[in-house]
């Protein structure tokens, strides 16, 4: 039986708590959170016990430690962990800073444990499946990608997400999401330009990125916390042979349009609504077998440093009014 410790009571927290303990093998057995009452709250509703000192986190009951605090304290408390040599799960985005991804690299790799970055948008049924789609050659050489996640402003413990310097913006917090999708599935990117209103925090912030990849590829990708409606996403990715369209405000969200052969008449336009299974419960499982397995996870730490480091690229283009950064 693996036991797991929760560091960060918040929505993840919470989130990832439900799920370890669905999860056969596990068990959630600790709550850390420097606000004493949403760590009793929390430990209260799956079962767990909380923890009066951080340093509870590292004895030897605990397997694995789920960091889900505010980004800022990811660094911190995934090096302690790994140096008391628990597993450890951390959400996106990685770190706030790339110095405290490498350092949260050099201790997971020197301890020897597995090390899960959240980029849950890998386990979204239509992301994965376009994915596959593309790399099957299903709309050919992909030329141009628009992607669009909108929000209202997340408020969290001391409105946290609100600070620039904390949170890095709707860019770092939830562009990111976008960003590891494009590296995981077109490579390695060699520049950006960015435009966005962080400024206008803590009311709202805007951001509109536009990534060049190595392989050619352009991606312009919109970050809004400006909206006052539904949480929603959209892309579309235009290739030599079709385009790939997603909409989660219409059902089904995945539309596969393939361009006809010259002289034929063009294809169907194809839907697809895949059954879906809680990404986030996706994900964990998928780490706790390869904790008991000793598998490599499959976002590893280096792809999730190089998704930080894109949105830190966005960034800097913001605050330097719009100039390109090179990677």
């Amino acid at each position: 039986m693996l036991n797991v410790a929760i560091c960060g009571a918040g929505s993840l927290g919470t989130r990832h708590a439900q799920n370890f303990s669905q999860i056969a093998d596990c068990e959630v057995t600790l709550v850390y959170d420097v606000d004493d009452r949403a760590a009793r709250t929390l430990a209260e509703a799956v079962g767990a016990r909380p923890a009066e000192e951080e340093s509870e986190l590292w004895g030897d009951e605990v397997d694995i430690v789920a960091v889900t605090t505010p980004t800022p304290f990811h660094h911190q408390y995934t090096v302690k962990a790994a140096e008391a040599g628990k597993h450890v799960f951390c959400e996106k985005p990685m770190c706030r800073e790339l110095d405290q991804g490498e350092e949260m690299l050099e201790a997971v790799e020197n301890a020897g444990i597995t090390f899960m970055v959240g980029h849950v948008l890998r386990y979204f049924p239509q992301y994965a499946l376009t994915r596959d789609l593309i790399l099957d050659g299903a709309i050919g050489e992909v030329g141009i990608a628009r992607t669009s996640r909108i929000n209202t402003m997340p408020r969290g413990s001391n409105d946290w997400f609100a600070d620039y310097e904390m949170s890095g913006g709707v860019t770092l917090d939830m562009t990111i999401h976008d960003f590891d999708w494009l590296l995981w599935t077109f490579g390695p990117a060699e520049r950006v330009y960015s435009v966005g209103r962080q400024d206008m925090l803590p009311t709202l912030d805007y951001a509109l990125t536009t990534i060049r990849f190595e392989s050619g590829a352009i991606a312009h990708c919109e970050g809004s916390w400006a909206d006052l409606g539904s949480f929603r996403t959209s892309f579309d990715i235009a290739g030599r042979g079709g385009l790939l369209r997603h909409d989660s405000t219409q059902m089904p969200t995945l539309t596969v349009q393939q361009r006809a052969a010259e002289g034929e008449t063009a294809a169907v336009q194809v839907p697809e609504s895949p059954a879906t299974k809680s990404p986030y419960l996706l994900e964990d499982e998928h780490f706790v077998q390869c904790v008991l397995s000793g598998e490599a996870p499959s976002i590893s730490g280096e792809e999730a440093l190089a998704a930080v480091e894109v949105a830190l690229a966005a960034l800097q283009s913001n605050e330097w009014g719009g100039e390109v950064v090179e990677l």
